[in-house]
Protein backbone atom coordinates (compact mmCIF):
# COMPACT_ATOMS: atom_id res chain seq x y z
CA UNK A 1 0.00 0.00 0.00
CA UNK A 2 0.99 3.64 -0.40
CA UNK A 3 -0.09 6.89 1.20
CA UNK A 4 -0.18 10.60 0.44
CA UNK A 5 1.34 12.99 2.96
CA UNK A 6 1.87 16.67 3.61
CA UNK A 7 5.28 17.88 4.81
CA UNK A 8 6.07 21.23 6.39
CA UNK A 9 9.79 21.73 5.77
CA UNK A 10 10.44 24.43 8.36
CA UNK A 11 13.41 26.60 9.26
CA UNK A 12 13.47 25.42 12.88
CA UNK A 13 11.20 22.37 12.91
CA UNK A 14 9.57 20.16 10.30
CA UNK A 15 6.47 17.98 10.47
CA UNK A 16 4.50 15.46 8.44
CA UNK A 17 0.78 14.68 8.36
CA UNK A 18 -1.74 12.53 6.51
CA UNK A 19 -5.51 12.16 6.19
CA UNK A 20 -6.77 9.03 7.93
CA UNK A 21 -9.54 6.69 6.81
CA UNK A 22 -12.12 8.83 8.64
CA UNK A 23 -11.07 11.91 6.66
CA UNK A 24 -9.23 13.61 9.54
CA UNK A 25 -5.84 15.23 9.04
CA UNK A 26 -3.42 13.87 11.63
CA UNK A 27 0.20 14.63 12.49
CA UNK A 28 2.55 11.66 12.08
CA UNK A 29 4.93 11.29 15.06
CA UNK A 30 8.59 10.75 14.25
CA UNK A 31 10.67 7.82 15.50
CA UNK A 32 11.22 9.66 18.80
CA UNK A 33 7.46 9.85 19.29
CA UNK A 34 7.38 13.64 18.77
CA UNK A 35 5.16 15.60 16.41
CA UNK A 36 7.92 17.84 15.08
CA UNK A 37 11.49 17.16 14.01
CA UNK A 38 14.22 19.80 14.47
CA UNK A 39 15.46 20.91 11.04
CA UNK A 40 19.06 20.24 12.05
CA UNK A 41 21.75 18.06 10.47
CA UNK A 42 25.11 17.18 12.04
CA UNK A 43 28.19 15.32 10.89
CA UNK A 44 30.15 13.57 13.63
CA UNK A 45 33.08 11.37 12.62
CA UNK A 46 31.52 8.83 10.25
CA UNK A 47 27.94 9.33 11.45
CA UNK A 48 25.18 11.62 10.25
CA UNK A 49 22.68 12.93 12.80
CA UNK A 50 19.32 14.47 11.89
CA UNK A 51 16.68 16.07 14.07
CA UNK A 52 16.70 15.80 17.85
CA UNK A 53 20.01 13.93 17.97
CA UNK A 54 21.70 16.58 15.85
CA UNK A 55 20.29 19.40 17.97
CA UNK A 56 21.39 17.71 21.22
CA UNK A 57 25.07 17.70 20.25
CA UNK A 58 25.15 21.14 18.60
CA UNK A 59 26.90 22.89 21.51
CA UNK A 60 29.70 20.32 21.52
CA UNK A 61 29.99 20.21 17.72
CA UNK A 62 28.91 23.61 16.35
CA UNK A 63 31.17 23.51 13.31
CA UNK A 64 29.74 20.13 12.28
CA UNK A 65 26.11 21.17 12.75
CA UNK A 66 23.89 22.88 10.18
CA UNK A 67 20.76 24.79 11.24
CA UNK A 68 18.24 27.06 9.53
CA UNK A 69 19.31 25.86 6.06
CA UNK A 70 15.94 26.96 4.66
CA UNK A 71 17.14 30.56 4.83
CA UNK A 72 19.75 29.77 2.21
CA UNK A 73 17.49 28.11 -0.35
CA UNK A 74 18.55 29.23 -3.85
CA UNK A 75 21.13 31.61 -2.37
CA UNK A 76 23.75 32.03 -5.08
CA UNK A 77 27.13 30.63 -4.15
CA UNK A 78 26.06 29.34 -0.74
CA UNK A 79 27.22 25.94 0.49
CA UNK A 80 27.42 24.39 3.94
CA UNK A 81 31.04 23.43 4.57
CA UNK A 82 30.96 20.93 7.39
CA UNK A 83 31.79 17.36 8.29
CA UNK A 84 34.64 17.32 5.78
CA UNK A 85 32.27 18.00 2.91
CA UNK A 86 30.53 20.77 1.01
CA UNK A 87 26.74 20.53 0.76
CA UNK A 88 24.12 22.56 -1.06
CA UNK A 89 21.00 23.73 0.81
CA UNK A 90 19.04 21.16 -1.21
CA UNK A 91 21.26 18.34 0.06
CA UNK A 92 21.03 19.37 3.72
CA UNK A 93 17.27 19.76 3.36
CA UNK A 94 17.10 16.37 1.65
CA UNK A 95 18.69 14.72 4.70
CA UNK A 96 15.96 16.24 6.89
CA UNK A 97 13.32 15.03 4.46
CA UNK A 98 14.96 11.59 4.31
CA UNK A 99 14.42 11.20 8.05
CA UNK A 100 10.83 12.42 7.79
CA UNK A 101 10.19 10.00 4.91
CA UNK A 102 11.72 7.09 6.85
CA UNK A 103 9.85 7.88 10.09
CA UNK A 104 6.55 8.45 8.26
CA UNK A 105 6.72 5.16 6.37
CA UNK A 106 7.70 3.37 9.59
CA UNK A 107 4.79 4.91 11.53
CA UNK A 108 2.17 4.25 8.86
CA UNK A 109 3.52 0.95 7.63
CA UNK A 110 3.17 2.23 4.06
CA UNK A 111 5.38 3.78 1.42
CA UNK A 112 4.79 7.43 0.51
CA UNK A 113 3.09 7.61 -2.88
CA UNK A 114 2.99 11.40 -3.18
CA UNK A 115 3.95 14.35 -1.02
CA UNK A 116 2.85 17.96 -0.87
CA UNK A 117 5.73 20.02 0.52
CA UNK A 118 5.23 23.55 1.77
CA UNK A 119 7.24 26.74 1.27
CA UNK A 120 6.74 30.37 2.32
CA UNK A 121 4.27 32.20 0.10
CA UNK A 122 6.88 34.88 -0.46
CA UNK A 123 9.52 32.45 -1.76
CA UNK A 124 10.45 33.28 -5.33
CA UNK A 125 10.46 30.78 -8.20
CA UNK A 126 14.08 29.73 -7.59
CA UNK A 127 13.49 29.13 -3.88
CA UNK A 128 10.42 27.02 -4.62
CA UNK A 129 12.37 25.06 -7.21
CA UNK A 130 15.17 24.44 -4.70
CA UNK A 131 12.58 23.14 -2.22
CA UNK A 132 11.23 20.75 -4.85
CA UNK A 133 14.76 19.64 -5.72
CA UNK A 134 15.46 18.89 -2.05
CA UNK A 135 12.35 16.71 -1.82
CA UNK A 136 13.18 14.88 -5.04
CA UNK A 137 16.75 14.24 -3.86
CA UNK A 138 15.21 12.74 -0.71
CA UNK A 139 13.32 10.28 -2.91
CA UNK A 140 9.89 11.88 -2.61
CA UNK A 141 7.40 12.10 -5.45
CA UNK A 142 6.41 15.74 -5.12
CA UNK A 143 2.83 16.46 -6.09
CA UNK A 144 3.03 20.19 -5.38
CA UNK A 145 4.93 22.92 -3.58
CA UNK A 146 2.18 24.61 -1.53
CA UNK A 147 2.22 28.03 0.13
CA UNK A 148 2.47 27.71 3.91
CA UNK A 149 -0.27 30.27 4.74
CA UNK A 150 -2.71 28.58 2.34
CA UNK A 151 -1.94 25.26 4.04
CA UNK A 152 -2.56 26.78 7.47
CA UNK A 153 -5.89 28.17 6.30
CA UNK A 154 -6.96 24.78 4.94
CA UNK A 155 -6.23 23.20 8.33
CA UNK A 156 -8.88 25.42 9.92
CA UNK A 157 -11.56 24.06 7.56
CA UNK A 158 -13.49 27.32 7.29
CA UNK A 159 -16.33 26.00 5.14
CA UNK A 160 -18.33 29.20 5.26
CA UNK A 161 -21.45 29.59 3.16
CA UNK A 162 -21.05 33.36 3.20
CA UNK A 163 -17.95 35.05 1.86
CA UNK A 164 -15.32 35.93 4.46
CA UNK A 165 -11.85 37.43 4.32
CA UNK A 166 -9.08 35.83 6.36
CA UNK A 167 -5.48 36.81 6.98
CA UNK A 168 -2.92 34.14 7.79
CA UNK A 169 -0.11 35.43 9.99
CA UNK A 170 2.65 32.83 9.66
CA UNK A 171 5.65 33.72 11.86
CA UNK A 172 8.10 30.86 12.14
CA UNK A 173 11.74 30.32 12.93
CA UNK A 174 13.08 31.89 9.77
CA UNK A 175 10.38 33.81 7.92
CA UNK A 176 7.34 36.03 8.35
CA UNK A 177 4.67 35.19 5.79
CA UNK A 178 1.41 37.07 5.34
CA UNK A 179 -1.42 35.95 3.08
CA UNK A 180 -4.90 37.37 2.60
CA UNK A 181 -7.48 34.85 1.41
CA UNK A 182 -11.15 34.97 0.57
CA UNK A 183 -13.23 31.95 1.54
CA UNK A 184 -16.61 31.21 0.01
CA UNK A 185 -18.38 27.86 0.21
CA UNK A 186 -15.17 26.13 1.25
CA UNK A 187 -13.08 27.51 -1.63
CA UNK A 188 -9.97 29.55 -0.87
CA UNK A 189 -8.84 32.34 -3.15
CA UNK A 190 -5.46 33.91 -2.40
CA UNK A 191 -5.89 37.68 -2.75
CA UNK A 192 -2.36 38.75 -1.86
CA UNK A 193 0.87 37.72 -0.18
CA UNK A 194 3.68 39.58 1.49
CA UNK A 195 6.37 38.84 4.01
CA UNK A 196 9.93 39.08 5.20
CA UNK A 197 12.19 36.14 4.39
CA UNK A 198 14.78 37.38 6.89
CA UNK A 199 12.59 37.78 9.98
CA UNK A 200 11.87 34.90 12.32
CA UNK A 201 12.44 33.37 15.72
CA UNK A 202 16.14 32.89 15.02
CA UNK A 203 16.54 36.68 14.71
CA UNK A 204 14.85 37.19 18.08
CA UNK A 205 17.23 34.61 19.56
CA UNK A 206 20.17 36.58 18.15
CA UNK A 207 18.93 39.75 19.89
CA UNK A 208 18.78 37.90 23.21
CA UNK A 209 22.34 36.68 22.62
CA UNK A 210 23.45 40.27 22.09
CA UNK A 211 21.75 41.23 25.36
CA UNK A 212 23.44 38.38 27.23
CA UNK A 213 26.85 39.28 25.79
CA UNK A 214 26.40 42.94 26.67
CA UNK A 215 25.39 42.23 30.26
CA UNK A 216 28.19 39.69 30.73
CA UNK A 217 30.72 42.16 29.36
CA UNK A 218 29.54 44.80 31.82
CA UNK A 219 30.01 42.40 34.71
CA UNK A 220 33.27 40.71 33.71
CA UNK A 221 34.90 42.66 30.90
CA UNK A 222 34.87 39.51 28.76
CA UNK A 223 33.42 39.73 25.24
CA UNK A 224 31.58 36.45 24.62
CA UNK A 225 30.91 37.47 21.02
CA UNK A 226 34.58 36.73 20.31
CA UNK A 227 34.73 33.47 22.25
CA UNK A 228 34.29 31.06 19.34
CA UNK A 229 31.64 28.71 17.90
CA UNK A 230 31.18 26.49 20.98
CA UNK A 231 30.30 29.46 23.18
CA UNK A 232 28.15 30.93 20.39
CA UNK A 233 26.08 27.75 20.23
CA UNK A 234 25.68 27.58 24.02
CA UNK A 235 24.48 31.18 23.96
CA UNK A 236 22.05 30.45 21.10
CA UNK A 237 20.53 27.51 22.95
CA UNK A 238 20.17 29.54 26.15
CA UNK A 239 18.62 32.44 24.24
CA UNK A 240 16.08 30.21 22.50
CA UNK A 241 15.06 28.67 25.82
CA UNK A 242 14.82 32.10 27.45
CA UNK A 243 12.58 33.33 24.60
CA UNK A 244 10.23 30.40 25.16
CA UNK A 245 10.19 30.97 28.92
CA UNK A 246 9.35 34.68 28.77
CA UNK A 247 6.50 33.81 26.43
CA UNK A 248 4.81 32.09 29.38
CA UNK A 249 6.06 34.04 32.42
CA UNK A 250 7.25 37.53 33.26
CA UNK A 251 10.92 36.67 33.72
CA UNK A 252 13.38 33.82 33.45
CA UNK A 253 16.82 32.97 34.71
CA UNK A 254 19.52 32.40 32.09
CA UNK A 255 22.34 30.28 33.44
CA UNK A 256 25.34 28.91 31.52
CA UNK A 257 27.88 27.31 33.86
CA UNK A 258 31.59 27.89 33.13
CA UNK A 259 31.01 29.66 29.86
CA UNK A 260 34.61 30.90 30.21
CA UNK A 261 36.21 27.83 31.82
CA UNK A 262 39.78 29.14 31.84
CA UNK A 263 38.62 31.97 34.13
CA UNK A 264 35.98 29.89 35.94
CA UNK A 265 33.33 32.38 34.82
CA UNK A 266 29.66 31.43 34.53
CA UNK A 267 26.78 33.41 33.06
CA UNK A 268 23.87 33.91 35.42
CA UNK A 269 21.38 36.60 34.43
CA UNK A 270 17.68 37.40 34.57
CA UNK A 271 15.76 38.26 31.42
CA UNK A 272 12.35 39.86 31.87
CA UNK A 273 9.60 39.90 29.28
CA UNK A 274 9.85 43.70 29.23
CA UNK A 275 13.59 43.49 28.47
CA UNK A 276 12.96 40.96 25.71
CA UNK A 277 10.34 43.18 24.09
CA UNK A 278 12.58 46.22 24.40
CA UNK A 279 15.66 44.60 22.87
CA UNK A 280 13.61 42.98 20.10
CA UNK A 281 11.59 46.14 19.46
CA UNK A 282 13.20 46.93 16.10
CA UNK A 283 12.60 43.39 14.85
CA UNK A 284 9.01 43.32 16.08
CA UNK A 285 8.53 46.68 14.36
CA UNK A 286 9.08 44.90 11.04
CA UNK A 287 5.89 42.88 11.51
CA UNK A 288 3.33 45.53 10.58
CA UNK A 289 4.66 46.72 7.15
CA UNK A 290 4.15 43.31 5.41
CA UNK A 291 0.65 43.14 6.89
CA UNK A 292 -0.14 46.58 5.49
CA UNK A 293 1.35 45.65 2.12
CA UNK A 294 -0.72 42.46 1.90
CA UNK A 295 -3.89 44.38 2.79
CA UNK A 296 -3.08 47.09 0.25
CA UNK A 297 -2.62 44.58 -2.58
CA UNK A 298 -5.87 42.87 -1.57
CA UNK A 299 -7.58 46.29 -1.53
CA UNK A 300 -8.80 45.68 2.03
CA UNK A 301 -8.60 47.42 5.39
CA UNK A 302 -7.99 45.72 8.76
CA UNK A 303 -11.71 46.06 9.51
CA UNK A 304 -12.50 43.99 6.39
CA UNK A 305 -10.69 40.93 7.80
CA UNK A 306 -13.17 38.54 9.43
CA UNK A 307 -10.66 36.06 10.87
CA UNK A 308 -6.92 36.11 11.58
CA UNK A 309 -5.15 32.74 11.74
CA UNK A 310 -1.87 32.26 13.59
CA UNK A 311 0.74 29.84 12.32
CA UNK A 312 4.38 29.28 13.25
CA UNK A 313 6.06 28.92 16.63
CA UNK A 314 6.92 32.60 16.99
CA UNK A 315 3.21 33.45 17.23
CA UNK A 316 3.34 32.10 20.81
CA UNK A 317 5.16 35.30 21.85
CA UNK A 318 2.61 37.45 23.78
CA UNK A 319 3.76 40.74 22.26
CA UNK A 320 3.39 39.31 18.76
CA UNK A 321 -0.15 38.14 19.46
CA UNK A 322 -0.97 41.48 21.06
CA UNK A 323 0.33 43.40 18.04
CA UNK A 324 -1.76 41.33 15.64
CA UNK A 325 -4.81 41.75 17.87
CA UNK A 326 -4.29 45.52 18.02
CA UNK A 327 -3.99 45.84 14.25
CA UNK A 328 -7.22 43.95 13.54
CA UNK A 329 -9.18 44.70 16.69
CA UNK A 330 -9.92 41.04 17.35
CA UNK A 331 -8.34 37.97 18.89
CA UNK A 332 -6.65 35.80 16.26
CA UNK A 333 -7.50 32.12 15.91
CA UNK A 334 -4.97 29.77 17.50
CA UNK A 335 -6.92 26.64 18.35
CA UNK A 336 -4.60 24.46 16.23
CA UNK A 337 -1.00 24.00 17.34
CA UNK A 338 0.87 26.67 15.32
CA UNK A 339 3.75 24.25 14.76
CA UNK A 340 1.43 21.69 13.15
CA UNK A 341 -1.25 23.50 11.15
CA UNK A 342 0.86 23.90 7.98
CA UNK A 343 1.60 20.17 7.80
CA UNK A 344 -2.09 19.40 8.43
CA UNK A 345 -3.17 21.67 5.58
CA UNK A 346 -0.56 20.15 3.29
CA UNK A 347 -1.94 16.69 4.10
CA UNK A 348 -5.44 17.83 3.13
CA UNK A 349 -4.09 19.07 -0.20
CA UNK A 350 -2.20 15.81 -0.73
CA UNK A 351 -5.45 13.91 -0.16
CA UNK A 352 -7.97 16.15 -1.91
CA UNK A 353 -5.91 18.08 -4.45
CA UNK A 354 -6.06 21.83 -5.03
CA UNK A 355 -9.72 22.10 -5.98
CA UNK A 356 -10.29 24.27 -2.90
CA UNK A 357 -7.63 26.85 -3.78
CA UNK A 358 -7.38 29.58 -6.38
CA UNK A 359 -3.71 30.48 -6.87
CA UNK A 360 -2.20 33.92 -7.42
CA UNK A 361 1.23 35.10 -8.56
CA UNK A 362 3.16 36.09 -5.45
CA UNK A 363 5.52 38.39 -7.39
CA UNK A 364 5.55 40.15 -10.75
CA UNK A 365 7.36 38.62 -13.72
CA UNK A 366 8.86 40.58 -16.55
CA UNK A 367 11.95 41.45 -18.56
CA UNK A 368 14.76 43.96 -18.49
CA UNK A 369 14.52 46.57 -21.22
CA UNK A 370 16.87 49.27 -22.51
CA UNK A 371 18.23 51.40 -19.70
CA UNK A 372 17.91 48.59 -17.15
CA UNK A 373 14.24 49.15 -16.35
CA UNK A 374 11.92 46.31 -15.37
CA UNK A 375 8.97 45.76 -17.70
CA UNK A 376 6.44 43.45 -15.98
CA UNK A 377 4.23 41.16 -18.04
CA UNK A 378 2.52 39.15 -15.31
CA UNK A 379 1.57 41.36 -12.42
CA UNK A 380 1.77 40.31 -8.80
CA UNK A 381 -1.63 39.03 -7.68
CA UNK A 382 -2.63 37.71 -11.12
CA UNK A 383 -4.83 34.61 -10.94
CA UNK A 384 -2.97 31.49 -12.07
CA UNK A 385 -2.77 30.00 -14.63
CA UNK A 386 -2.37 33.12 -16.71
CA UNK A 387 -0.74 34.47 -19.86
CA UNK A 388 0.38 37.94 -20.94
CA UNK A 389 1.97 39.41 -24.05
CA UNK A 390 3.86 42.62 -24.86
CA UNK A 391 5.68 43.87 -27.96
CA UNK A 392 9.20 45.31 -27.86
CA UNK A 393 11.60 46.73 -30.42
CA UNK A 394 15.28 47.31 -31.14
CA UNK A 395 17.13 50.09 -29.31
CA UNK A 396 19.87 50.88 -31.85
CA UNK A 397 20.36 50.85 -35.66
CA UNK A 398 21.15 47.56 -37.46
CA UNK A 399 20.47 45.52 -34.34
CA UNK A 400 20.15 41.83 -35.31
CA UNK A 401 19.60 40.29 -31.88
CA UNK A 402 17.51 41.12 -28.79
CA UNK A 403 18.20 39.57 -25.41
CA UNK A 404 15.37 39.46 -22.86
CA UNK A 405 16.65 38.79 -19.30
CA UNK A 406 13.69 37.50 -17.23
CA UNK A 407 13.23 38.80 -13.70
CA UNK A 408 10.83 38.31 -10.80
CA UNK A 409 10.09 41.05 -8.28
CA UNK A 410 8.60 44.48 -7.75
CA UNK A 411 11.58 46.86 -8.11
CA UNK A 412 11.52 49.29 -11.03
CA UNK A 413 15.19 48.50 -11.72
CA UNK A 414 15.49 45.00 -13.13
CA UNK A 415 18.81 44.28 -11.39
CA UNK A 416 17.14 44.67 -7.99
CA UNK A 417 14.84 41.74 -8.74
CA UNK A 418 15.58 38.02 -8.98
CA UNK A 419 17.05 36.89 -12.30
CA UNK A 420 15.33 33.71 -13.52
CA UNK A 421 16.83 33.24 -16.96
CA UNK A 422 17.03 34.73 -20.43
CA UNK A 423 15.49 34.37 -23.86
CA UNK A 424 17.24 35.55 -27.04
CA UNK A 425 15.89 36.28 -30.52
CA UNK A 426 18.49 36.58 -33.27
CA UNK A 427 18.35 36.90 -37.03
CA UNK A 428 16.39 40.15 -36.86
CA UNK A 429 16.38 42.09 -40.14
CA UNK A 430 18.74 45.07 -40.04
CA UNK A 431 17.06 48.45 -39.85
CA UNK A 432 16.79 51.67 -37.85
CA UNK A 433 16.21 51.54 -34.11
CA UNK A 434 12.55 50.96 -33.28
CA UNK A 435 11.80 49.36 -36.65
CA UNK A 436 11.62 45.69 -35.62
CA UNK A 437 8.78 44.28 -33.54
CA UNK A 438 9.28 41.32 -31.21
CA UNK A 439 6.47 39.99 -29.05
CA UNK A 440 7.18 38.35 -25.69
CA UNK A 441 4.56 36.03 -24.20
CA UNK A 442 4.65 34.71 -20.64
CA UNK A 443 2.49 31.76 -19.60
CA UNK A 444 2.53 30.77 -15.92
CA UNK A 445 1.03 27.65 -14.34
CA UNK A 446 -0.45 27.27 -10.85
CA UNK A 447 2.85 25.60 -9.90
CA UNK A 448 4.79 28.74 -10.76
CA UNK A 449 6.33 27.25 -13.91
CA UNK A 450 6.89 29.98 -16.48
CA UNK A 451 7.02 29.48 -20.24
CA UNK A 452 8.46 32.44 -22.14
CA UNK A 453 8.15 32.82 -25.91
CA UNK A 454 9.77 35.58 -27.96
CA UNK A 455 8.72 35.99 -31.61
CA UNK A 456 9.99 38.24 -34.37
CA UNK A 457 6.70 39.49 -35.81
CA UNK A 458 8.25 40.27 -39.19
CA UNK A 459 10.09 36.99 -39.89
CA UNK A 460 8.06 34.69 -37.64
CA UNK A 461 11.28 33.45 -36.02
CA UNK A 462 10.44 32.23 -32.52
CA UNK A 463 12.40 31.20 -29.45
CA UNK A 464 10.99 29.76 -26.24
CA UNK A 465 12.16 28.59 -22.85
CA UNK A 466 10.53 26.98 -19.83
CA UNK A 467 11.69 28.36 -16.49
CA UNK A 468 10.96 26.23 -13.46
CA UNK A 469 13.58 28.08 -11.46
CA UNK A 470 15.64 24.88 -11.35
CA UNK A 471 19.11 25.34 -9.95
CA UNK A 472 20.45 21.84 -10.55
CA UNK A 473 20.84 20.08 -13.87
CA UNK A 474 19.51 16.55 -14.24
CA UNK A 475 23.06 15.22 -13.89
CA UNK A 476 23.65 17.28 -10.73
CA UNK A 477 20.33 16.14 -9.26
CA UNK A 478 21.09 12.47 -9.89
CA UNK A 479 24.56 12.84 -8.37
CA UNK A 480 23.05 14.54 -5.30
CA UNK A 481 20.52 11.71 -4.92
CA UNK A 482 23.31 9.11 -4.95
CA UNK A 483 25.32 11.15 -2.45
CA UNK A 484 22.40 11.65 -0.07
CA UNK A 485 21.39 7.98 -0.32
CA UNK A 486 24.88 7.02 0.86
CA UNK A 487 24.81 9.59 3.68
CA UNK A 488 21.33 8.44 4.73
CA UNK A 489 22.78 4.99 5.43
CA UNK A 490 24.86 6.63 8.15
CA UNK A 491 21.96 8.42 9.86
CA UNK A 492 21.75 7.44 13.52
Amino acid sequence: MACKVGIDLGTTNSAAAYVDLDGRAEIIPNSEGENTTPSVVAFDDDAVLVGKAALAQAAANPEGTVMAIKRHMAQRGYAARTGGGVYTPQEISALILKKIKHDTELALGQEIEEAVVTAPAYFNTAQRAATREAAEIAGLNVKRILDEPAAAALAYDLNEEDRINILVFDFGGGTLDISVLRVAKGRFSVLSTSGDNLLGGTDLDAEIVRFLCSEFHKETGVDLAQAGPVVAERLREAAEEAKKNVSFKDKTRVSIPFIVPEKALSLDLTLTRAQFEQHCGALLGRIEPPINEALEYAKLHPSDIDEVILSGGSTRIPRVRAMVGEIFGKQPLARINPDECVALGAAITASEGTKKITFKASRSLGIEIAGGSFSPLIQRGSTLPTAAEKAYTTSFDDQIMISFPIYQGEASRASRNSLLGEIVVDGIDRGPAGDARVSVTFTMSTEGILEAVAKDLRTGREMSTVLEGAIMSDIERRAAMERIDKLAEKIE
